[in-house]
């Protein structure tokens, strides 16, 4: 069930301010109307809406695409939920969103999918309601739109500021008008007005310089009256054209000389009242804008000007509402060149056309550019400008707008694309104007075929490459792979794509694919060697530099990788012919360095020494053919009497070593006994000493104790020539 949204902790003060706006139930106004189809152009949407929530409803003060639709019920708006909170609020899909999921304007018309509001925040911080696009399909907002929709969001609070502001200087006017016609009249009968008007009021002696203030004058001012009693101003004479006319200790320097023309045109009667703004400094140091005006009402007898009373208004709070007022008019300027977005307007009875002034600098025309009807459509080619007049047509016929990509010819014969949207305003139920929005999309075409472009290149790519491409999701599921890819395992694609590529890896190392899952998500990237399965059961290596892709909606690693297969094999094979003896196949002397270096202290490793008996006697009888096999036949005798991980080297012409890793005494005794159980398999005889690496012994020590053993049995034997 439809849960209302919370009500905002400022409930009552965001209350008072929405009513005091006094913006609720006003006829539309263009300039909301245009940012409302701003915001659906920029975002794409078929509805978009300024919504301003009420105590119990929200009213749309502009509404495109709700035609109809003026207001809805407060406890089913998705509005409501947006004012929560100052950041964009995104639905991407309300059928899958438990709070709206039942909600009427879900399940029924106008079958809302997609909402995405930007709370419309006011100076003071209250939100007012929301500028808000919807579809009627799921789908999400990017950056740029979100930020453009953040920006509309802010002309909209602005627009509303602004039409408060407005509304207050016409009251303040009115009100000013009005209570300065009451004094003016007050004082024409009696002077004694001057302490009962509200305003500031001044009395000046133009012949004597004399001036007399009431207590608002100088209440204005910051200051007492009895500190102002003592002050002069100009006299008639300093007025003149040879006067002094030096500016007065509160008067503003800058301001003087416009107050001084204005006060010398109303004595020559070139005026019908002196009447101008000003700054003058507050007791404080602070400048105050202030209105003066004033009539003169006595005369000398010789017919000059005697005595004026006149009137002191401070008017910094008009002025502040002025300075922002422009200030919101640059903004929503502003606004509307960084959305690249103008407006216009076209009256259907007297067929003028209105631009503003994005739409005048989108057209290559300066800012306030007036064209016909004619004119505007002569920027299209003729067969757009067809296509055009039937949606003007259409529109004005049926009432409904229309949304167009057309290219078009600036005045400066650019060739740009643009995007038109326009509705009807109905006025008596007739159509009265059309009003829309048009916005350059030059770069957004280009960028598409840009990324077209891309796309069909990176697909060549990807197909035609000699390098393994393929990507996998973060499970480690294939969700492509390139041509090479599949080749090099010897499958089709289609029996790749949807597996795990842990399915392709020896059993005792798919271990190792969860853990390279883990990095590549933590890090951003991972690299090393890959072994993999081929269809024919054969093992590839693949030597591999992946790199996670999280910039989408869905995370996925993309792999690329050769195969080393063949040069692992390669590089094997020389390692092998580095350390082995050619002849015998038994590792060499420069193996035995590497073993040396590699063995820790507490770990013990047997050695046994051994030559073989009358060797030269077979060469010198028998040739060195009959040399090599024996040497052959005895590596094959070793070879059979040791441990599978026990190491035979050849260390000389007829001299073998065993290394016998972790072996203490009694076992590498034990593979002695074997030997010498056997010495009448072997093919020539021969003679063996032993001795066992232990501690800090080195392999280089302990092969020389076995050497010593061997020679001191050798000695005790009869002589035998080797």
């Amino acid at each position: 069930m439809t849960r209302p949204a919370p009500l905002p902790p400022d409930e009552a003060r965001r209350l008072a301010r929405l009513r005091a706006l006094e913006a609720l139930d006003t006829e539309a106004e263009p300039l909301f109307d245009a940012l409302a189809q701003a915001a659906a152009l920029v975002v794409g949407a078929p509805i978009a809406l300024v919504s301003l929530v009420d105590e119990g409803r929200q009213w749309f003060k502009a509404n495109v695409g709700l035609e109809g639709t003026g207001e809805t019920p407060r406890d089913i708006a998705f509005c409501a939920h947006a004012i929560l909170g100052d950041e964009v609020f995104v639905v991407p899909d309300a059928r899958a969103d438990s709070r709206f999921a039942d909600n009427p304007l879900v399940t029924g018309d106008p079958d809302i999918r997609f909402y995405a509001g930007a709370p419309i925040r006011m100076s003071d911080g209250l939100r007012m309601g929301t500028l808000c696009v919807m579809d009627r399909q799921p789908r999400e907002l990017d950056a740029r739109q979100t930020a453009i929709l953040q920006q509309l969001a802010r002309a909209v609070a602005e627009a509303l500021e602004q039409r408060a502001a407005e509304l207050e200087l016409n009251d303040a006017i009115q009100r000013e008008a009005l209570a300065e016609r009451r004094r003016d009249e007050e004082r024409l009968r009696l002077a004694s007005v001057l302490e009962a008007t509200r305003a500031g009021a001044w009395e000046w002696n133009l012949q004597t310089g004399d001036v007399r203030f009431n207590a608002q004058y100088a209440e204005i001012l910051g200051y007492s009256l009895d500190e102002l009693e003592a002050s002069r101003s100009l006299t008639l004479r300093d007025l003149g054209p040879d006067g002094r006319c030096l500016p007065p200790a509160l008067m503003n320097a800058d301001d003087w000389p416009g107050v001084v023309q204005n006060l010398r045109q109303y004595l020559r009667r070139e005026r019908d009242a002196f009447d101008c703004d000003a700054r003058m400094r507050h007791k404080d140091g602070h400048w105050v804008w202030v209105h003066t005006s004033g009539r003169t009402t006595h005369w000398t007898a010789e017919g000059e000007p005697l005595l004026m009373y006149g009137t002191l208004v401070d008017i910094s709070g008009r002025k502040a509402v002025e300075q922002k007022l422009h200030e919101s008019e640059a903004f929503l300027d502003r606004a509307g060149r960084i959305a690249g977005v103008g407006g216009w307007q076209l009256d259907l009875q007297t067929r003028e056309l209105r631009w503003s002034d994005q739409a005048c600098i989108i057209h290559d025309l300066p800012p306030g550019y007036l064209p016909t009807l004619e004119e505007a459509l002569g920027f299209f080619d003729e067969q757009d400008r067809a296509t055009l007049e039937d949606a003007v047509r259409r529109a004005a016929a049926d009432g409904k707008g229309w949304d167009l990509e057309l290219p078009m010819t600036t005045a400066r014969k650019r060739r740009i694309s643009v995007r038109l949207v326009g509705t009807v305003e109905i006025e008596d139920g007739k159509p009265a104007r059309l009003i829309g929005a048009l916005q350059d999309i030059t770069v957004r075409k280009r960028a598409i075929q840009a990324l077209q472009l891309s796309e069909r290149r990176f697909r060549r790519l990807f197909e035609e490459s000699l390098g393994l491409i393929c990507t996998h999701d973060l499970d480690g599921v294939l969700l492509s792979a390139n041509p090479a890819a599949a080749h090099a395992i010897g499958y089709e694609i289609s029996e790749l794509l949807g597996r795990r590529l842990s399915e392709f890896m020896p059993p005792e190392l798919q271990a190792f694919f969860d853990g390279y899952l883990a990095q590549v998500a933590r890090d951003g990237t991972a690299t090393g060697l890959l072994r993999l399965v081929a269809k024919d059961g054969s093992l590839r290596t693949w030597q591999f530099h992946n790199t996670l892709d999280d910039e989408g909606d869905e995370p996925y690693v993309l792999g690329h990788a050769q195969d080393i297969t063949e040069r692992e094999q390669q590089e094997r094979q020389l390692r092998d012919w580095s350390i082995r003896d050619a002849l015998t196949g038994c590792f060499n002397r420069r193996h035995l360095a590497d073993v040396g270096r590699s063995i820790p202290d507490d770990d013990p490793w047997g050695c046994v020494a051994i030559d073989l008996d009358r060797f030269k006697h077979v060469n010198d009888t028998y040739g060195h053919q009959r040399g090599d096999e024996v040497l052959v036949a005895m590596a094959e005798f070793l070879r059979r009497h040791v441990r599978r991980q026990d190491m035979v080297v050849r260390a000389g012409g007829d001299e073998f070593l065993l290394l016998l890793p972790h072996a203490d005494e009694a076992q590498t005794q034990d593979i002695i006994r074997r030997i010498e159980a056997d010495r009448a398999d072997a093919p020539i005889g021969f003679t063996l000493g032993h001795a066992v690496r232990r501690g800090k012994t080195t392999l280089d020590a302990a092969l020389a104790q076995a050497d010593n053993e061997l020679y001191a049995l050798r000695a005790k034997r009869p002589a035998v020539a080797r």
